[in-house]
């Protein structure tokens, strides 16, 4: 019997580890695939890892990520435990209410905080704007900034501010354990506080201070939500940048990286058990043995105690390394003309960056948005500090309606020029005022040949029971309401209720048939190059990425029509860099850095002549023919676009049904 149960308990735990370890695994193994799919196995490289060392964006980010980190570890520990101290000083009526109010930082979500940081700072600044204008207009002698933003320093504090509580909690514990008269007793023997805080409080916690900085050090490190909302335009962590990149895959890139971090979790996790088995071990040694250690611990501390310059020396190199960094951070920054940049995930060709920097000397601060819905919430909450955004053709219409969009002064944007007549004057933007377009396609059916034996031609199969469990459902609402709106023969931009619920009704009743897998966005790279879905709805340039990794894929624009969509570059409403900002659209615009453009995202320019010679070029650089069909997506011919509608600004009673009916949905 004793024998069966340890049986089985082996069994348990070999399953939970394998539950736990399997997906790590398996991303360290794609992390030397060399193609970049996560799902297909294309032959074993190096090549990410050298990728991924030569990502000024990625290195930038783990810099920043390290220097934040460090810094809020020290001054939250150095704040937390004096705080610490100061509630242990309190009587229990007192403490006991603070501490609870220390608790509820840890116990918020993230997202809350996040949010209640960045409005606090907005708030901070907005002040701040106003008491500058006062306070320089009464006196010439200082002048002070006007206009604050997020970045570097508000990163820093709100890093600060919900590590404090960590560290509290783990000091408390060992004051409450310490014998308070041991305090009074150095002081009777003629110590001040101070001292008596060196010599006798901080040996007693000591155990809880390491605690709390190694807690706070990894809750800093690993980070993401109150960041992404208190970092701003220039600034970007490690979790914020691999966030930006699964907009659209998980590149091996991201494997790499997040293998390197795991390697380094697991020297550490090694060399603090090795640590703690050599303690152990030494416990057991002979008196004499710990003795003669002792006496040999007191000759090298009376040999630095005699020779103060080493340890001041290295207290020196420690603090200038950091202020060095600290300044490094700040040039890069601050020390150059900057453009601050939000776009989508892997919707720009990297190199572009590179050499837009080495052309005109200013620096690109690049991050991206997960949505247009995201990227407005974000604007609007004042945690979008950006110069050039690319928001969607109806995005940009209520951006318009609520002046939050610059006018453009298209003479130093001499490559409008070149963008084609019929991305002109669109309705989002009827008098070319604010935007320049960007990149442009429709939306499709994408499908698996092997697994579907119908030849597809409309958006019916989304809704088809015998397709059931096989079956994507875009995650976004007007998306997925408008194709329905499409299929039952209603325009997409459609403000009546009944046809709107009618859509939403076709949406319930495929749920509870089971046709839906789910709801993706990012996730159906992997989904539909492993075969793991059989049929779903997506943009024409992210099927033709999906393609090169699975040649049985198929796309169809329904012949009843679909949605066409236009992603434009516009300023936002006084932006401090308005010139470099348009130095950069005017960059993006040019025909050669949309070649490389459409080369590297699979989208359309609206460039004429990149249009036109895209072929040649794809000749040129792969020495081979391309696909006239491939093309025909990418590049969507007239009668194409004639069947399909552009998305217009609906009205905010209409949003407010498509969000109440979304949630409704719950798949």
């Amino acid at each position: 019997m004793k024998k069966t149960n340890r049986t089985g308990s082996r069994l348990i735990m070999a399953l939970v580890f394998i539950f736990l370890y399997a997906p790590i695994f398996l991303l360290i193994i794609f992390s030397f695939n060399a193609g970049d799919s996560s799902a297909v196995w294309k032959g074993f490289s190096l090549s990410w890892y050298g990728s991924l060392f030569k990502n000024r964006i990625i290195m930038e980010s783990v810099y920043t990520t390290l220097l934040v980190s460090i810094l809020a570890t020290i001054i939250a520990t150095v704040a937390g435990t004096f705080a610490a101290i100061g509630l242990y000083s309190l009587s229990r009526r007192w403490r006991d209410p603070l501490l609870t109010v220390n608790n509820i930082p840890m116990m918020n979500a993230d997202i809350v905080t996040g949010v209640g940081l960045c409005l606090f700072f907005a708030a901070f600044f907005r002040f701040w704007g106003s008491f500058a204008v006062w306070f320089n207009s009464i006196q010439e002698v200082i002048t002070l900034p006007t206009r604050l933003h997020l970045g570097f320093t508000t990163l820093l504090l709100a890093h600060i501010a919900f590590n404090i509580p960590y560290v509290i909690l783990n000091v408390a514990p060992k004051l409450r354990q310490m014998d308070k008269n041991l305090v009074d007793a150095a002081k009777d023997l003629g110590c001040t506080w101070f001292m008596a805080f060196r010599k006798v409080i901080l040996p007693e916690i000591k155990p809880g201070i390491v605690s709390g900085a190694l807690i706070a050090f990894t809750m800093s490190i690993d980070d993401f939500v109150i960041s992404y909302f208190t970092a701003g335009s220039s600034t970007s962590t490690l979790a914020m940048t691999i966030y930006g990149m699964t907009k659209k895959r998980i590149t091996p890139e991201i494997n790499a990286i997040s293998t390197l971090l795991f390697v380094v979790v697991l020297v550490l996790l090694v060399i603090v058990n090795v640590k703690e088995a050599q303690q152990e071990k030494k416990a057991k040694r002979p008196v004499a043995v710990i003795a003669a250690e002792e006496v040999r611990k007191a000759d090298r501390a009376e040999f630095f105690k005699a020779r103060p310059w080493i340890k001041r020396t290295v207290t020196a190199v420690i603090v200038c390394a950091i202020g060095l960094s600290i300044i490094s951070l700040s040039r890069a920054t601050y020390g150059q003309p900057v453009v601050n940049v939000c776009s989508w995930g892997e919707y720009i060709d990297p190199e572009l960056i590179t050499m837009f920097e080495e052309q005109t000397g200013i620096r690109v601060n690049y991050q991206t948005a997960e949505s247009n819905e995201a990227l407005y919430s974000l604007l609007k909450s004042g945690g979008g500090d950006y110069d050039v955004i690319v928001p969607s053709d109806y995005m940009v219409a209520r951006l318009i309606e609520e002046d939050m969009l610059e006018e453009l002064d298209y003479s130093n944007i001499p490559n409008f020029e070149l963008i084609d007549r019929r991305f002109r004057n669109l309705s989002y933007d009827p008098e070319n005022k604010y935007t320049v377009p960007y990149a442009w396609g429709t939306v499709g059916i994408i499908y698996n040949t092997s697994l579907v034996e119908d030849e597809v031609h409309d958006f019916s199969v989304l809704y088809d029971e015998k397709y059931a469990g096989d079956v994507l459902l875009i995650n976004n609402s007007r998306d997925a309401i408008g194709i329905a709106l499409k299929h039952l023969g209603y325009s997409m931009n459609t403000t009546n209720e009944d046809e709107i619920r009618e859509a939403y009704q076709l949406l319930v009743d495929a749920t509870e048939k089971g046709v839906y897998q789910g709801k993706v966005m990012d996730e159906i790279y992997q989904k539909m190059e492993g075969g793991n879905a059989a049929i779903s709805t997506y943009y024409a340039g992210d099927y033709l990425t999906m393609l090169e990794n699975n040649e049985d894929l198929a796309f169809v624009v329904p012949e009843r029509g679909s949605n066409w969509f236009v992603d434009s570059m516009c300023i936002l409403k006084d932006s401090p860099h308005k010139a470099e900002a348009e130095a950069w659209i005017n960059f993006i615009a040019s025909t050669e850095a949309s070649l490389m453009n459409m080369d590297y995202i699979w989208y359309a320019s609206p460039n004429s002549e990149a249009l036109e010679q895209y072929p040649e070029y794809y000749y040129e650089l792969y020495e081979e023919e391309l696909d006239p069909e491939i093309y025909n997506i990418m590049v969507a011919p007239a009668e194409t676009l004639e069947r399909c509608e552009l998305y217009v600004n609906l009205p905010a009673d209409i949003l407010a049904l498509y969000k109440e009916l979304w949630i409704q949905l719950g798949i």
